[in-house]
């Protein structure tokens, strides 16, 4: 079963800009992959031009054949529903973060990401509870990736 995600980049106009991401979307790959190699703002662009993610990795990449995971793996690629499967371009825009939150609990009910101001934060309603953080309130990925250690 599928850890599902989704990953956001506030943008400088106020409008968060979203894609869903199906596998892997829990700290220790989805929350450290963001971290460590999508530090950049323009990588955060070019990653979110691409829509829903079937599969974050590395590096962006190129066109493969959405079926071949051992290629992907190889190079260390994302796998995208509408380059590499050929589906309509998906992404989402949201006016608040809570708009975000709620569209990405009801989406994807597991982590939700958002790069804005230059870092990388998350939620999770499981953060209500872990660290009695109030409802809707995000947490550096640093902080909680360090936590998660």
């Amino acid at each position: 079963m599928a850890t599902r995600s989704t990953i956001a980049k506030l943008g400088k106009d106020g409008i968060i800009k979203a894609v869903y991401c199906h596998n892997d979307g829990y700290l220790e790959y989805n929350g450290k992959m963001l971290n460590e190699h999508y530090k950049d703002e323009s990588k955060v662009d070019e990653l979110l031009a691409h829509g829903d993610i079937s599969s974050l990795n590395e590096n962006i990449g190129v066109k493969l054949d959405f079926n071949d995971y051992k290629l992907f793996y190889e190079n260390e690629q994302c796998k995208f529903y509408h380059r590499d499967r050929g589906e309509d371009l998906c992404f989402n825009e949201f006016e608040s973060d809570i708009e975000y939150i709620e569209w990405a609990d009801d989406v994807a009910n597991g982590f939700i990401y958002l790069y804005a101001f230059g870092a990388w934060y998350v939620y999770s309603n499981g953060f209500v509870r872990m660290y009695g953080k109030a409802k809707h309130e995000f947490v550096e990925l640093e902080e909680a990736l360090y936590e998660k250690a």
